[in-house]
């Protein structure tokens, strides 16, 4: 497939931004008694210890990325994340949209990432150790302490970590392997009852890591047939560095008003990286080999929030005014690539190359700002009305400055709103709706543009959402609900300007079933059944589909989790990723035909020299069902990975 409408320096941009983005996020932390099936209160997406389990992650919702779009949270406080943060620092991250929504300040449009910071231990030391087998050759250690110092005035937990992963920005493959290292703490001082500091420490390191292949094909079809087998060259190793630094303050500061703050720089620092090409692909599996090389890649970011929350009444009445301040500085330098074509390639056949001398060109510099203020009310009757409303301020500048050309800038000063509400219908059901109003970055466009190197109008978003939460016991709920949303759609027009084309606009239902239905039977089941359309005049005469590239019409995550009674230190459990056919080309004339990933496991508690330890075993993909796809990619892969075994232990001390 030749994908419409972008040029290659763009599409390696994107993959080498993938690849750094996965490799700088090793395996999870994790406690002994750590299920996110049994955990979660929603189908919606939750990630705990080493594990994930719901319909979204931080990549994708509502078939957009929130992560991208800069909606991504530390307990709470605005965070503008450049680098992966390890499991040093954070337990996992919560997904939170639709109903979950309702009573979190100031939410945006495709739902918000929140990661939560590693939980304390007590008033002794405390520590878990980690030790993980799988997927394919990935291997590592990791061991987490929590010390309290000071009479527990001060609590400090401390981590390191030592992984090989096979984890590539499309999932896990043989071969395909990275080390990364990593060390991290979070300290928490509270010299009284009024007052909370927090700290965030965190490193890591990425060596050795292969690239992953992508492939393009010469026309409307999907390649031919090839092996699972590690096919990248054994040369193109990148590496990376990543720092996230931060501090947050919560303090009581009389019997209304109290005050939460955060301060955070995140870096990622990438001194080499690849992207291994096939392209225009021939249907017999003829190609070409494009590797390209890319200097030093670097991203930093300051970012913060503060607020003031004044809370008032008591009893069946309640109120909140909320006053916000946030911002972010980030300073990104990239490009410079250099493309070196390998000769002709065929897809049945491999061939390690060796490796060619690389002469890079200038780098781009990009620098970006956005400040906002903004207020919130929220009230609350009962447990059976709540209603919420927002305002923001906002303030974004954006300069570019790309080697041979005029220096390119973009400004925007909207006001963002949004009010949510929710409705308690009897003891059991719930009736939520919610608007809300987004500011997104657009990106530049691509060198090979006439206007090659200007920045994009930023892009003003929204998204409406209702639907219904029913409890059908308290540790069992059933939701479902609707959505619309709307972004800027930006493409090259026949003019070779790379210019709003038209809006992209998703809309879609979503159900969410999780909870225990029977004792010790425990279900987590997300669909989400629609889909992301591009509308706009002329979009046929530029080569564009009405549904946009990779967007399956129907995902369901499915997972159930049943503890033995016979056996109750065992839980069995399985789950399905369901992924409908998807468009494949920008004109929408190539589909890829439905996946289902498959897997089957279970756990075992125990107790291990006097420690309680959690044995984990789990067969991935254990259908060994795979297509050809590119969701969310700017190419080809095979997806998921050949059948695989993931193993782990966990033991906590004392």
């Amino acid at each position: 497939m030749r994908p419409h409408g972008q040029n290659r320096r763009r599409l390696l941009l994107a993959a080498a931004a993938n690849l750094l983005m996965f490799a700088a996020a090793p395996a999870r932390a994790q406690h002994a008694g750590d299920n996110p099936v049994t955990a979660a209160d929603d189908a919606y997406g939750l990630t705990l210890g080493l594990e994930s389990v719901g319909l979204y992650s931080a990549g994708l919702v509502r078939g957009f990325s929130p992560q991208a779009a800069g909606n991504v949270r530390i307990d709470g406080l605005y965070f503008d994340q450049q680098g992966g943060l390890s499991n040093r620092v954070v337990e996992g991250s919560v997904i939170r949209v639709g109903i979950s929504e309702i009573g979190y300040a100031f939410p945006a449009p495709t739902g918000i990432v929140d990661y939560n910071l590693r939980r304390l231990g007590g008033d002794t030391p405390s520590a878990t150790l980690i030790g993980n087998l799988g997927p394919y050759a990935a291997h590592g250690v990791s061991l987490d302490v929590s010390l309290p110092l000071l009479n527990s005035t001060l609590l400090v937990p401390v981590g390191v970590a030592a992984q090989v992963s096979t984890a590539t920005p499309y999932g896990a493959y043989p071969g395909y392997t990275s080390t990364i290292k990593s060390a991290g703490a979070t300290p928490q001082w509270s010299p009284n009852d009024r007052v909370t500091v927090r700290a965030i420490l965190d490193w890591q390191q990425t060596t050795a890591a292969k690239t992953f292949p992508i492939y393009y094909t010469a026309g409307d079809f999907l390649p031919p047939p090839i092996p699972t087998n590690f096919r990248g060259q054994d040369w193109a190793e990148g590496r990376n560095v990543t720092v996230n630094l931060g501090g947050l303050i919560s303090a009581r500061l009389s019997e209304h008003w109290s005050l939460n703050a955060g301060l955070f720089r995140s870096t990622v620092d990438a001194p080499v990286s690849y992207a291994d090409l096939y392209t225009d692909i021939q249907r017999n599996g003829r190609s070409d080999h494009v590797v390209v090389g890319f200097p030093e890649q670097f991203t930093g970011s300051t970012s913060g929030e503060a607020r003031l929350t004044g809370a008032f009444g008591a009893g069946d009445f309640r109120q909140q005014v909320i006053l916000m301040a946030r911002g972010r500085e980030t300073t990104a330098r990239y490009g410079g690539q250099n493309a070196v074509d390998l000769g002709p390639a065929d897809l049945s056949m491999f061939v390690q190359s060796a490796r060619p001398q690389f002469a890079y060109s200038v780098l781009t510099d990009d620098q970006a700002r956005l400040w906002s203020a903004g207020v919130a009310y929220h009230v609350a009757w009962r447990r059976r009305i709540e209603v919420e409303a927002g305002v923001q301020q906002e303030s974004y500048h954006e300069t570019v400055a790309m080697p041979g050309t005029i220096p390119s800038d973009v400004s925007a000063h909207p006001l963002r709103l949004y009010g949510n509400a929710a409705l308690a219908v009897g003891s059991q059901m719930t009736l939520y709706g919610g608007y809300t109003q987004g500011l997104e970055n657009s990106g530049t466009a691509p060198s090979s543009a006439a206007n090659g190197g200007a920045v994009l109008p930023a892009s003003k978003t929204w998204q409406l959402d209702a639907g219904l939460r029913y409890a059908v016991t308290p540790r069992f709920k059933i939701i479902a609900g609707v959505f619309e949303l709307e972004k800027p759609y930006f493409n090259l027009a026949s003019n070779n300007i790379d210019e709003r084309l038209g809006l992209q606009r998703g809309k879609g239902v979503e159900f969410s079933i999780a909870g225990e239905v029977a004792k010790g039977l425990t279900v987590n089941v997300g669909m989400l059944d629609g889909g992301v359309g591009i509308t706009g005049p002329n979009l046929a005469a530029a080569g564009v589909g009405p549904v946009a590239v990779g967007q399956p019409r129907l995902i369901y995550n499915a997972a159930v989790n049943y503890a033995l009674p016979w056996i109750p230190k065992l839980s069995l459990d399985a789950s399905v990723l369901h992924f409908g056919a998807q468009p494949e080309s920008v004109d929408d004339r190539v589909y890829t035909p439905a996946t289902n990933q498959v897997n089957l496991g279970g756990r075992y508690g125990f107790t291990a020299l006097g420690h309680k330890t959690t044995l984990r075993l789990q067969a991935q993909n254990a259908l060994g069902h795979a297509v050809w796809t590119n969701a969310y990619t700017p190419g080809f892969f095979r997806y998921p990975g050949p059948k695989t075994v993931f193993a782990y232990f966990t033991t906590d001390f004392p």
